[in-house]
């Protein structure tokens, strides 16, 4: 379960990286829903990277894997409802439309990651 949870943390903390540093070119590249807004990209940025970090803690940390893992499917899922209900502001509807259906795959990862580590204690 460790390779998955390390995996899953660093892609949140990349992209939580890419967007605080990078605020435009994540913006053109992942979050081109409409007028730009670097504050709000931020947030994001900082809200994956405590994601993200918590994820790797998790590795070794056993008994935050069940928390942290139901803290970041809860977060992902919201996040996949927004993009499922911002479909059509997208730049194109095939990044709207992409964008969804990873945020949907990695909500199921995390929430069968998540019941597994609860039945692992």
């Amino acid at each position: 379960m460790r390779w998955p949870i390390a995996l899953l943390g660093g892609i949140f903390t990349g992209l939580g990286i890419w967007a605080a540093v990078g605020s435009g070119s994540f913006s053109r590249t992942l979050a081109d829903f409409g007028p730009r807004n670097d504050h709000l990209v931020h947030d994001f940025g900082a809200a994956s990277i405590a994601i993200g970090a918590g994820l790797l803690f998790a590795v070794r940390r056993t008994s935050w894997r069940t928390p942290v893992l139901v803290v970041a499917t809860v977060w992902n899922g919201l996040h996949a409802v927004s993009h499922l209900v911002d479909l059509t502001e997208a730049r194109s509807l095939a990044l709207g439309v992409g964008e969804a259906v990873l945020l949907i795959a990695g909500t199921v990862l995390l929430g069968c990651l998540a019941a597994a580590s609860r039945e692992d204690r």
